[in-house]
Formats: C-alpha cells, sequence, structure tokens
C-alpha cells in the first residue's frame, strides 16, 4: 500500500511493523484507511482484507494522494507495483486525488501515517497541507530523493519544525539515499489548523 493512516483506541499499534495491515489491525488499530492509486493492486489489497475478516477496520482507498485525479496503468502488475510513482508514470485509467484533510475527516483518532508512495512524501511533507501531519504521534515514511528532487534532510527538517524527532530506520540504497524514517511527535505539538 502507499500510504496507510492508522486510527487506534490506546497507544500501540505496531508502530515499527506496519508492513502488513493485517498485522497493524490485529495489534490495536481500530481503523486503517489504506490508499492504493493503482486499480488492480488495490483491488487485490481488498481481497486481502477481505479474507483476513478485517473489513470492519481497513477500507482500501483506490485514489492517488494528492488534491487532482491522476492517470494510472489499468492493469499494472501486483509484483512489479512497487516502483510506480504518479510523478514519473500515468496510464489510461483516472483514479480521483485524495489530500490528507480528506483522509483525516476519514477517522477520529489519527495515530500513524505510513508513507511509500514513491515521492509523494515530499508533496505530504512540504506542501500546503503539511500542519495536518501534526495530527499524528507516528510517521513512517520512505524517501525518494531521486524522483522528487528533494533532499532526506529538507524532509526532516520540515518534519522537525512540525515537531516531530525522526530517526534513521533503514538505509536501503545509499546510492540513491533512499532511506525508511520513523518519526515521533513531541510534546511541544500543536493541533493542525
Amino acid at each position: 500500500m502507499a500510504t496507510v493512516l492508522v486510527e487506534v483506541d490506546g497507544s500501540s499499534a505496531g508502530v515499527q511493523e506496519v508492513g502488513s495491515l493485517t498485522y497493524v489491525v490485529l495489534n490495536g488499530a481500530r481503523k486503517v484507511i489504506a490508499v492504493e492509486p493503482l486499480p488492480n493492486v488495490a483491488r487485490c489489497a481488498e481481497e486481502n482484507v477481505r479474507l483476513s475478516n478485517v473489513a470492519d477496520r481497513v477500507k482500501v482507498v483506490n485514489a492517488a494522494l494528492g488534491n487532482e485525479p491522476m492517470g494510472v496503468p489499468c492493469n499494472q502488475a501486483v509484483y512489479s507495483s512497487g516502483n510506480f510513482s504518479t510523478l514519473k508514470g500515468s496510464g489510461p485509467c483516472k483514479v480521483p486525488g485524495v489530500s490528507l484533510g480528506d483522509l483525516l475527516k476519514m477517522v477520529d483518532n489519527p495515530y500513524l501515517l505510513k508513507m511509500d508512495c514513491e515521492g509523494c512524501e515530499a508533496q505530504v511533507i512540504l506542501g500546503p497541507e503539511r500542519e495536518r501531519l501534526r495530527a499524528f504521534e507516528h510517521i513512517i515514511f520512505e524517501t525518494h530523493p531521486h524522483i522528487t528532487g528533494v533532499s532526506n534532510e529538507e524532509l526532516l527538517v520540515s518534519l522537525k519544525e512540525l515537531g516531530f524527532e525522526c530517526r534513521l530506520h533503514k538505509m536501503l540504497d545509499p546510492k540513491c539515499n533512499l532511506a525508511i524514517y520513523y518519526c515521533r511527535g513531541t510534546s511541544n505539538q500543536t493541533s493542525p489548523s
């Protein structure tokens, strides 16, 4: 899944192990919103949610994170979907855009935002809705400076300004500076406007 928003009762939802929607649900998430722009990958995710018996707590949204509808490939192979970026690719299938504000309206108590969206993380962290990130206690994101042209340091400075303490979780490709960061909101955070 490209972007995952988690709502919890309590304080723990397996924050560092969010690779699996089912895992997150089984570890305390009250609600999970998963955003996936590729139609066939979204259908596959919906089927996995149904087979895992967590459809009452997991909603898959077939959309692209952004304010505008986007053209995407209709039949991107699931096994190769991890490298698709809405910033670099397009296709004949139109999917709606969904903003961070739209996603926040779907939950009452946002807890975690996980972004592995092949470049959209820069738009979210630096864009006009960046203040909305304060709604989350935790953010996990993968960086893609080779796609966005935005350095990891610039993203980290922006999150620090919003009251997050971030640390490198894993360097995936030092050559491209592709990395996963884990960020935790600090006590001096204020509510988003």
